[in-house]
């Protein structure tokens, strides 16, 4: 990762500049200038010596989802047991009568709090999932989602099945672990944090704190923005290679206590995207770009800046993260031509092949829940109707690679993305 350049914003009544510029700008209203912090930390305006932000139910749904997909995973591996449908709803539709650990570890290091009711109370998928109809199938997320655990809970009674990937994947080749997991992403988290927290920003209360509270509403929600992106307080001391790698890379102990903080001192989903695609990317850098609009968006906030500033910011945010999850559509529709150049050579292609199609149809599907969204409705109609219902096992021939090449010039066209980038994510 490039280091975080914050710019500097000309809010209403103030100037905010990048912390420890030499040169700073002053106010045009004599009102000096205000620094952006580094890192996502802001005292509150209200109770002294008190932080600001608060985004903990956030936390326990990246949880949540994540380790739905751990544990979906595992019956694919040696020793698994058979599972059923409330096994999964348990992290699904999860109750805090459950009193569940999370699946989540932090590298070698212990967390500080691993119970999910601990973390915040009251926390799960399916209140806050969006209703929105699924373009290209007609249902919505959640009852594909509810399709999907019925499958795999049944074909993990089946003993050939179990302990292989055929577990959670259908009759049509359909890998439902990168299905039901890259849908909730969209669904779920981007959705709840632009078409909820982001999308209604601007009619929220910014003068007083909320009732109880050492925070404005204005404030809180654009923190819970924040906290659906995934990204640790700190984020902007990861690399690239370090968000890209395993969980001991993409943790950190910042405060030296020797635990990992699941709610400042982690990155979930969609802040582990953005570094991918920046590793694997020239010329783009999307980690940069969204946390310095998320810290320039809440600076503003902390020092009522103007509506179109905060705005601005908003909308950086979120054609950020839109960015992050096309960017990815493009890196899988080029893994799916490759595996079906290579289908035949050895049975495992064919299961490579089921996993990367599946992770670029459900990113595709989770492109459609942002209001803020570059995309179109028909472009996303089109892109459904080229990768269809399921991976394709039909040899590479031109006429299908044409067909793929299509989506890439529709996803080129609306995000600008390089020819270097398109050929190469």
């Amino acid at each position: 990762m490039k280091n975080l350049k914050c710019s500097t914003l000309l809010a209403s009544t103030l100037l905010i500049a990048c912390g420890g510029d030499d040169n700073p700008v002053d106010s045009s209203s004599g009102g000096g200038t205000i620094d952006i912090p580094t890192a996502y930390v802001f005292d509150s305006r209200f109770n002294e010596g008190e932080s600001s932000v608060a985004y903990a139910g956030q936390v326990v749904r990246n949880l949540l989802l994540q380790d739905l997909k751990i544990a979906i995973d595992n019956l694919g591996k040696e020793g698994a047991e058979p599972i059923s449908v409330d096994d999964l709803l348990r992290l699904y539709a999860y109750d805090d009568g459950l009193d569940l650990e999370s699946l989540s570890t932090a590298g070698d290091l212990p967390v500080v709090e691993n119970r999910y009711s601990s973390i915040s109370t009251g926390k799960n998928l399916v209140s806050k999932i969006s209703s929105d109809v699924v373009i290209g199938y007609g249902q919505t997320a959640d009852e594909l989602v509810r399709e999907w655990f019925a499958i795999i809970a049944a074909n993990s009674q089946d003993a050939a099945k179990l302990g292989t990937p055929a577990v959670y994947t259908d009759d049509d080749g359909v890998d439902l672990t990168q299905m039901i997991n890259k849908v909730l992403i969209g669904a779920v988290p981007y959705y709840q944090a632009t078409g909820v927290y982001l999308g209604g920003l601007l009619e929220d209360e910014n003068g007083s704190a909320a009732e109880g509270k050492s925070y404005t509403e204005m404030e809180h929600h654009w923190d819970e923005a924040f906290g659906y992106f995934g990204a640790a307080r700190d984020y902007g001391r990861y690399s690239d290679e370090q968000l890209a790698g395993s969980v001991g890379d993409y943790t950190f102990d910042s405060n030296g206590d020797g635990q990992i903080d699941f709610k400042s001192e982690y990155n979930f989903g969609l802040s582990r995207n953005a570094g991918k695609r920046d590793k694997g990317g020239a010329g783009v850098n999307f980690t940069r770009d969204i946390f310095a609009a998320f810290l320039a968006g809440r600076t503003l906030i902390a020092h009522q800046g103007s509506a179109s500033d905060i705005a601005a910011q908003r909308e950086a945010a979120a054609n950020g993260m839109e960015k992050v999850i096309a960017a990815t559509v493009v890196h899988y529709i080029n893994d799916t031509l490759s595996d079906m150049a290579a289908l035949g050579t050895a049975d495992e292609n064919r299961v490579n092949l089921n996993k990367h199609w599946a992770e670029m149809k459900g990113f595709t599907v989770a492109l459609q829940y942002s209001p803020f969204r570059l995309i179109s409705q028909g472009q996303l109609e089109e892109l459904h109707s080229i990768m269809g219902p399921a991976p394709s096992y039909e040899a590479l021939d031109s006429g299908i690679e044409s067909r793929y090449m299509r989506a890439k010039e529709v996803l080129q066209a609306v995000y600008g993305f390089s020819a270097d980038n398109m050929a190469n994510w």
